[in-house]
């Protein structure tokens, strides 16, 4: 859901041109912004520390997959 004018415009323009502007803005800033949280949390290679995400969708929608595998070389448990 655009929160902006120009975000409402850019979705717009990307459906006009048979464009999915969630595969092409939402989940790539959601993606960016997973990684960076995490990044807080581990900031060298000698930090540990465990990351627990209680949505959902990572594991049961098609894009959860995708938003995973973005992120840098952690081991990833899901129960």
């Amino acid at each position: 859901m655009p929160n902006s004018p120009i975000e409402k415009t850019t979705q717009d323009y990307l459906q006009s041109q048979n464009r999915n502007p969630f595969m092409e803005i939402s989940l790539p800033d959601a993606s960016l912004r997973l990684i960076q949280a995490c990044g807080r949390l581990i900031r060298t290679e000698t930090d540990t520390g465990k990351i627990t995400i209680f949505d959902n969708r990572l594991t049961t929608k098609f894009y959860g997959k995708q938003l995973l595998n973005a992120l840098p070389g952690y081991n990833i448990v899901v129960e």
